[in-house]
């Protein structure tokens, strides 16, 4: 791989990581929103108190952020973060429709995080060329 590509990959594979490092510890373990809490209230999907649930979804997230920046395993790190986020995807849809046609939200932010993702899958060993 040149140095170019290899670049790339790691340009993307760590922005990846950094999304998934704030997502985990921002809106999720240092600032906890009302509009969050309710929704998870609301999907059912509760373990303990939407707000613990919250919280050991941040946590998920930071390990996994984490674990993309360390470039260990990263065709596995980055299957587990997408399919992750289409679950996520998928849950908030389903209790916040608004959330697909917001020019703000999470749908454009993670069409880019596809992206990131597809860089890192093409260009990581085992991949055929």
């Amino acid at each position: 791989m040149t140095s170019k590509l290899r670049f790339l990959k790691i340009i993307s594979r760590s922005a990846l990581g950094l999304v998934w490092l704030y997502e985990g510890l921002v809106p999720k373990l240092l600032v906890l929103r009302a509009d969050e809490i309710e929704l998870v209230r609301r999907s059912g999907l509760v373990w303990g108190t939407a707000q613990e649930t919250l919280q050991c979804l941040g946590l998920v997230q930071l390990a996994i952020g984490v674990w993309l920046l360390t470039g260990f395993a990263e065709r596995a790190a980055v299957l587990i973060a997408t399919v992750m986020m289409g679950v996520l995807i998928l849950l908030v849809a389903s209790e916040n429709p608004g959330m697909l046609t917001d020019p703000y939200g999470a749908l454009v932010k993670d069409f880019c995080l596809l992206a990131c993702a597809l860089n890192v899958w093409v260009l990581s060993p085992g991949t055929r060329s």
